[in-house]
């Protein structure tokens, strides 16, 4: 089987305090499987700011001594329609590897939507476009609009409406996940380097989730599930659906007028968008714990 060519786009803050953990976990899925080669990561502001996550990204790699380059881009959402390192190597990468790259879209969307504005052939050079952001009935991120998404609402707007294969992992797909705290015992007892880093960074976001966002069982590995679907698309169903997102104001990010639709071709000059609605959890929790403890 030949490897699939990955770029990652992402906002890591694996380590920091009080800040999501899935990112990380995400890379080192992707870096764990034998059939995906991850070419680069560029870094985008969102759970921490550009520079951190960016130092972040580098220290992970190096602790599992990865050899994958790493580009700095957009700190802040007015930085849409800007270049920056991370939005050229991302526009040069795909440029010379027309058809061959999957991008897997883990933060906002203002690098990936600007490479989109400065490069009118991105968007159609790409394989396919992979994205972790939109709730549709996760509230209260369904009103107000994901994370992802509301960071940014104009370029998630510009990124979901390109003409390019595109597949939308969302809050209510990635929640049927659940890392517990069996897991993390897992992990302690492999007793690597990585896994007693993975140990200290997962343990405090495990005990946050459980104590501020009362999730007694565990933390949801939103970036992970987005992870798995380039691993292993049998872990999903196949849901082509058209929908809107509002670029700005209070609701930025949310998704409007969804619909399911037959084809994941355009229809009436609405190109569809496949939304997984379901998630084999059993089999995405083995590939998520066994990738991990390869390192």
């Amino acid at each position: 089987m030949m490897e699939k060519q990955v770029l990652i786009d992402s906002d890591p803050a694996t380590g920091e305090r009080n800040r999501d953990v899935d990112d990380g976990l995400a890379f080192l899925v992707l870096l764990a499987s034998p059939n995906i080669k991850v070419r680069g990561i560029t870094i985008n502001f969102g759970n921490v700011g550009a520079d951190i996550g960016y130092d972040v990204a580098k220290n992970l790699l190096e602790l599992v001594r990865a050899d994958v380059p790493v580009y700095k881009g957009a700190k802040t959402k007015t930085e849409l329609g800007q270049s920056n390192r991370a939005v050229d190597y991302l526009i040069e990468t795909v440029r010379k590897s027309p058809g061959e790259i999957s991008l897997l879209a883990l933060g906002p969307l203002t690098n990936i939507a600007t490479a989109m504005l400065l490069d009118p052939s991105f968007a159609h050079n790409l394989r396919e476009l992979v994205i972790m952001g939109g709730s549709l009935k996760f509230k209260p991120f369904s009103i107000f609009g994901e994370f992802n998404f509301h960071l940014d609402g104009q370029a998630a707007s510009i990124a979901l409406s390109a003409p390019v294969l595109k597949t939308l992992l969302t809050m209510d797909v990635c929640s049927q996940a659940v890392f517990r705290k069996e897991h993390l015992r897992m992990l302690e007892r492999h007793d690597s380097p990585v896994s007693r880093y993975l140990v200290e960074a997962i343990d405090p976001w495990l005990e946050l989730n459980r104590k501020v966002f009362f999730r007694a069982q565990g933390f949801f590995p939103w970036d992970v599930v987005a992870a798995a679907y380039l691993i292993d698309k049998t872990l999903f169903d196949e849901n082509p659906c058209s929908f809107s997102v509002q670029k700005t104001g209070l609701r930025s990010g949310r998704i409007d007028q969804f619909r399911r639709i037959d084809s994941r071709q355009a229809v009436d000059g609405v190109v569809s968008i496949n939304v997984p609605a379901k998630l084999d959890t059993e089999r995405f929790m083995k590939l998520f714990i066994d990738g991990l403890l390869k390192f």
